[in-house]
């Protein structure tokens, strides 16, 4: 079987800009699951040990290998879902940044470091990170793990200085309803095209992929976290879905199932909102 823990950060100016610290390990050579992830506003910086990851076009899967070599990859998952096949031994660190949270420990715009991908290699950090990396791998606790990277990432703090990101970013959340891209643009006395060159430059999202993540998941969060579960209409209406029909084409865009499969397919599986979906033969 597989392990799978969650911590948040514990120094209060890492906590701004990392929401939560994974950790998925297993350490049975005969492990097999094959999970799907879905989109998320989140973005992932993952760091592999005692694993090969071969890619394709609609995700990935972990191969075991008889080497402690690191692999880091960053996760910007701003479209459909993906499919993840776990097999045998592999070790695995999970640091899930806030929106532009990433862009607090980086003196570049993103955009530079992934090239847009999905998931890229992501080296900016180097030695240092790898090194961390080990200790984490091999800290005796939970506690101890997080002590490791809240140090290492206090250490690499860096002032993001372009706050309309940020506010075009606080409005797409807080607005009561979904705001448009002129809209947006108007509230931040700047232009159309300045927006959308600001959210691929430094969040590699176009604003219409943040804006239907965002609503996808708070759709997802809106169901799931209801103590009696609402029917799909309401979950419709109250996110702003202009119909039932509407729904569904969104989560079939993003998922490939109709809401009602897709609800009854995930699971939660830490108490920070992952959400995956087992897939059965």
């Amino acid at each position: 079987m597989d392990t799978f823990k969650t911590i948040v950060p514990q120094d209060k100016d890492v906590a701004k800009h990392i929401a939560y610290y994974y950790f998925h390990e297993s350490k049975d050579a005969h492990f097999s699951k094959d999970i799907v992830y879905h989109p998320h506003y989140l973005v992932a910086l993952n760091v592999y040990s005692k694993v090969k990851i071969q890619w394709n076009e609609n995700g990935k899967t972990y191969l075991p290998i008889q080497s402690d070599a690191k692999e880091v990859i960053l996760t910007i998952n701003n479209k459909t879902s993906k499919e993840v096949r776990l097999r045998g031994v592999f070790n695995k660190i999970g640091v899930v940044f806030h929106p532009l949270g990433i862009n607090h420990f980086i003196d570049q715009p993103l955009h530079k470091l992934v090239q847009n991908k999905s998931a890229s290699h992501f080296d900016y950090f180097g030695n240092d990170f790898l090194s961390t990396s080990s200790l984490v791998f091999n800290a005796p606790s939970l506690t101890d793990k997080r002590n490791l990277l809240d140090s290492f990432f206090k250490n690499h703090f860096k002032e993001f200085e372009d706050e309309r990101v940020q506010k075009a970013i606080d409005l797409i959340f807080n607005s009561s309803k979904m705001p448009k891209i002129q809209e947006l643009a108007d509230h931040l006395l700047i232009s159309r095209k300045t927006l959308l060159r600001l959210f691929k430059k430094h969040l590699c999202f176009s604003v219409e992929e943040f804006k239907s993540v965002v609503k996808f998941r708070k759709a997802l969060l809106f169901y799931e976290e209801a103590i009696t579960k609402p029917e799909l209409s309401h979950v419709a209406y109250d996110n702003e879905y202009y119909d039932q029909s509407d729904f569904i084409n969104h989560f079939k865009s993003i998922t490939g199932l109709n809401p009602s499969k897709f609800f009854s397919s995930i699971r939660n599986i830490s108490n920070n909102g992952t959400y995956w979906t087992f897939k059965t033969d």
